[in-house]
């Protein structure tokens, strides 16, 4: 029936509706990845925003010696000698009501308030006090001037000595004198250092001690270690000691290169922080090496205007304070980024909120207080912290880790993309090492030379492999594989060898028998014949195995590997993984070759056989050549699924980011570490989005290799076009 102009218009229709539903199908999926890569961008980005710090006005208040902040940033409290304690409301220097109980009046000498709200404070009668801050708050009250300061005195305990000058104390918790909470004090007297170490409870009055320091050194600071069995003390000379206070032995020492005029600590207290007379400002720690603890300087920070005179840490994270009579200065202890500083107009005391995002200066001369706020959502990172190696507390040397979390509050995050970004492709390596040759091989086989009948058997079999889930393999390769390779790991290595052997012995045997037979069982069928082969070389591999690892090992494969090469053998290792995501990848790798030798003219190969070279030669010559694009091709494609394996290499692996080629280690990966990583971050915490960084980076990853996949895949399509 002939076609109507309205049939062809209803056609046309149809053929417009269908391009425009096409078309907008595509761009939708272009749309969809786009916002993807978007969001993840938006989610990383914050990560480089720099800190901002923003004045918040000058209070004026009485003068003072001390200042502390509290946890909410809303109230000051103050310490002066004539006047005690004095709190404020932060917001616009309202005065706060304070108890009058303390220590008599004017107090002789007191120790400026530290992070957590702590003092020493010697009376007019001469005792000691230790003394606690903290608020009292009636529930879900948020105006300070609802709230009770309460001070919490400890010790009342006669001196028979005041000391000029206290320099530091450490309170140590249920492990001082006689089992009891104790107070270690080093101060400065009319005699040099000295130390003493009191019970809180007041069942002993402290008694001073002097510390003998070598007469050609001049102590000018000096500090107590965290369980108090160490004493840190600086020098005019420029020196860093570690002495034992019971001895005045120095157990280790080093060079600060200018005189050093006040010492502190990082959160966590393991970190000294070390500040010098001409503003220089640095880090040191306690580090074992070779069996002796020795003095690391591990991170230094930008220099200061003028002396440091103190320090004081967030109780937050790894940032801290430092000033001197014309700055104050904000730092980052892991990453050395300066978050925050400010010209001060005279000297006087410093102190940083608990948070660290409040900053306050008491001017000693006019009593102003100035306040500045800091926001700095994720200073424990940086690019260089990335991707660059970094120093942490406790290592020897820099270096690329990987630890999110730790059990203490003041652990140190570290977030080094490197060891993540190499178990990536340590863990691609050997999985194509496996699957490449087997996959590639087995498709040359199945297009060139299996039988009809029996490629109809191989290949739906080995698509089917394809439909395993991921997570049944990992569950396989950790449960079955991993124990098993670790029990007959010598046996499957002398496996390929016994099966080479065997091959050898009998490829003879083989040419003798009548061509007929071997033309009817023989051509097409080899992998038939290969069954038996591989069932006694399992059998052969049985009866040497034990034999070569007693023989040549020692009896022992594992001692031999950590003897003879230094390696240690994990369970769950490189080898597991590669074995279970190359049975993954197999699939894709052999379907997609296959189909590409597949559709090699049949009148190429005709016309090879006919100049006389054998099956091989054409298969090996003219065949795998011209059909290399798609080859290629199908090579990046199991290349990106192995990239982008989460549940094979999260149960078959110990899930260790270590940076070490050996086969029998395990790795971290990008994709296993956002698996394992994302119930443990906080929604827009710092882990969160190195998280969504390294989905970022994992996104960028196998962008790059597609399109490079493509490029060549065209050049090799160009080559062999003409063919």
């Amino acid at each position: 029936m002939p076609s109507t102009p309205s049939h062809q218009a209803h056609a046309k229709r149809i053929d417009r509706l269908m391009a425009f539903t096409i078309s907008s199908g595509g761009l939708l999926i272009i749309g969809a990845v786009l916002a993807m890569l978007l969001f993840i961008l938006k989610e990383s980005l914050p990560l480089f925003i720099p800190p901002q710090s923003k004045a918040l006005g000058t209070l004026q208040a009485p003068r003072s010696g001390g200042a502390w902040l509290d946890e909410s940033g809303k109230t000051v409290v103050l310490l002066s000698r004539s006047e005690g304690l004095k709190a404020l409301r932060a917001s616009d220097g309202t005065p706060l009501p304070v108890p009058t109980d303390g220590p008599a009046r004017p107090w002789r000498t007191f120790t400026a308030l530290n992070a957590r709200g702590e003092s020493l404070v010697i009376g007019a009668d001469g005792r000691l006090f230790l003394t606690r801050m903290s608020w009292s708050k009636p529930a879900g009250e948020n105006d300070p001037a609802k709230w009770t300061l309460e001070p919490h005195w400890q010790g009342s305990l006669p001196m028979a000595k005041t000391p000029d000058e206290i320099l530091h104390f450490r309170i140590i918790e249920g492990g001082g004198l006689g089992g009891a909470s104790s107070l270690r004090v080093i101060a400065r007297t009319r005699e040099g250092l000295e130390w003493s170490e009191t019970r809180l409870d007041g069942a002993m009055a402290p008694t001073w001690r002097p510390l003998p320091v070598a007469p050609f050194l001049h102590p000018s600071a000096a500090a107590w270690s965290l369980d108090g069995r160490d004493l840190f003390v600086g020098t005019r000379e420029g020196r860093l000691l570690d002495l034992d206070p019971e001895t005045g032995n120095v157990l280790s020492s080093s060079e600060f290169e200018e005189p050093i005029q006040s010492l502190g600590f990082a959160l966590g207290q393991s970190s000294l922080l070390v500040g010098g007379a001409k503003g220089k400002l640095g880090a040191f720690q306690r580090v074992r090496v070779n069996d002796v603890f020795q003095l690391q300087a591990f991170h230094t920070f930008a220099r200061l205007d003028g002396a440091v005179l103190g320090f004081q840490a967030s109780q937050r994270d790894k940032r801290f304070l430092a000033w001197t009579d014309r700055e104050a200065v904000v730092d980052h202890l892991t990453t050395e980024r300066r978050m925050f500083s400010a010209r001060l107009e005279g000297p006087g005391i410093a102190a940083l909120a608990p948070r660290g995002d409040l900053i306050l200066h008491a001017n000693e001369a006019t009593g102003a207080l100035r306040l500045w706020s800091l926001d700095a959502p994720h200073p424990e990172v940086s690019f260089g912290l990335l991707w660059g190696k970094t120093h942490y507390e406790g290592y020897e040397k820099p270096e690329y880790v990987w630890q999110s979390t730790g059990g203490t509050d003041d652990f140190e995050p570290k977030f080094s993309l490197v060891p993540l970004l190499f178990g990536t492709l340590k863990g691609t390596l050997y999985a194509m090492l496996f699957a490449f040759p087997l996959a590639v091989l087995g498709a040359l086989y199945t297009s060139q030379f299996a039988t009809p009948r029996l490629k109809n058997a191989i290949k739906p079999t080995i698509e089917i492999m394809a439909a395993l889930p991921s997570v049944v393999l990992g569950f396989l390769a950790g449960l079955v594989m991993a124990p098993l390779l670790e029990k007959m790991a010598v046996e499957i290595f002398v496996y390929p060898f016994m099966v080479l052997l065997l091959a050898i012995v009998i490829a003879p045997f083989w040419s003798r028998l009548p061509l007929p037979f071997r033309n009817a069982f023989g051509s097409g069928r080899e992998v038939l014949w290969m069954v038996p082969v591989l069932l006694v070389g399992v059998w052969l591999a049985a009866l040497a195995g034990p034999w070569f690892e007693r023989v040549a090992m020692g009896g022992s494969y594992r001692t031999w590997l950590q003897t003879a090469l230094g390696v240690t053998y994990d369970q769950r290792n490189c080898l597991v993984v590669g074995f279970a995501m190359g049975f993954a990848v197999i699939p894709i790798i052999f379907t997609i070759s296959e189909d590409a030798l597949s559709s090699v003219p049949k009148s190429l190969t005709s016309a090879s056989l006919a100049c006389g070279a054998s099956p091989w030669q054409t298969a090996w010559r003219v065949v795998l050549p011209t059909a290399s694009p798609g080859i290629f091709s199908a090579t990046m494609v199991g290349l990106g699924r192995a990239i982008g394996e989460t549940m094979i290499v999260l149960m078959a692996t110990g899930n260790t980011p270590i940076m070490d080629w050996s086969p029998f280690n395990g790795m971290r990966t990008l994709s296993a570490n956002i698996a394992v990583e994302i119930p443990e971050a906080p929604l827009h915490g710092t882990l969160y989005r190195v998280l969504f960084l390294a989905a970022f980076l994992l996104f960028i990853l196998t962008f790059i290799l597609n399109t490079v996949a493509e490029l060549v895949r065209q050049r090799l399509r160009r080559r062999y076009e003409s063919i």
